[in-house]
């Protein structure tokens, strides 16, 4: 039985099939990007990340979307980040199976220097937006607001200063966290008071505390026990 308001410790798949058919309102997760490299890069004084973890390598997103369609309302609408190598897979998936609606991009105004200073800085991530069957729009939640409102980018910094969490050794405590501006209006946007949000990569949590402030219900799993420890101390200070 999946409990609504609940972290599970639990792999994404072993935890979707436990998910009712026709369960969720409404999904917004951030699966692997696949974009680790095995070392990091030392440059001068610098310490470039490039290995985010085992949980970065290799994964296939297809298995993942088949149960994600499964336990969504027919009406129901995805949000799901992604790197730009991915976007042709994803676009190509819902497109067939799906119905596709719109390509958003979070701009980050200080994304990380390029050392080598042969290629452009890497500021954009992407949300790939799309209703689970091809029913008219106007029957799924969409909340639009005002014209200049409803850009389909998102521009703010890349998570620092308070909201970036911190491990207790002072260091980044997930390395992908996303801003809870951005997830909130995805989630407003897409949704009404008291319906279902679920992330099944939920990280640090960031879903979950966006679904709490904004007073909807959300179901999620994290398969690191160390983030599911944060996410429990995160929503308990709420």
């Amino acid at each position: 039985m999946i409990k609504i308001n609940h972290i599970e410790h639990a792999d994404c798949l072993e935890y979707l099939k436990k998910v009712p058919d026709n369960f969720v309102d409404l999904v917004v997760t951030d699966p692997p990007y696949n974009v680790s490299q095995k070392n990091n890069i030392k440059y001068k004084n610098f310490n470039v990340v490039k290995n985010f973890g085992d949980w970065d390598f290799g994964f296939d997103p297809i298995p993942v979307l088949k149960e994600l369609k499964r336990v969504l309302k027919p009406n129901g609408q995805i949000y799901i980040f992604c790197a730009t190598k991915q976007i042709p897979l994803y676009i190509s998936v819902f497109e067939k199976d799906w119905f596709f609606r719109n390509l958003l991009v979070w701009n980050k105004t200080n994304p990380a220097p390029r050392m080598s200073k042969t290629n452009f800085l890497f500021a954009n991530e992407y949300i790939v937006y799309a209703i689970n069957e091809k029913v008219k729009p106007s029957s799924a939640t969409f909340n639009f607001s005002r014209q200049n409102e409803m850009h389909n980018i998102f521009i703010t910094s890349a998570l620092q200063g308070k909201e970036r969490l911190k491990d207790e050794n002072g260091k980044t405590a997930h390395p992908t966290q996303k801003p809870l501006s951005v997830l909130k209006k995805l989630i407003e946007i897409s949704s009404n008071k008291g319906d279902i949000v679920l992330d099944c990569f939920m990280g640090v949590g960031s879903t979950a505390v966006a679904c709490k402030e904004l007073r909807r219900n959300w179901v999620g799993c994290e398969l690191d026990e160390k983030y599911c420890g944060i996410i429990k101390e995160r929503l308990a200070s709420k």
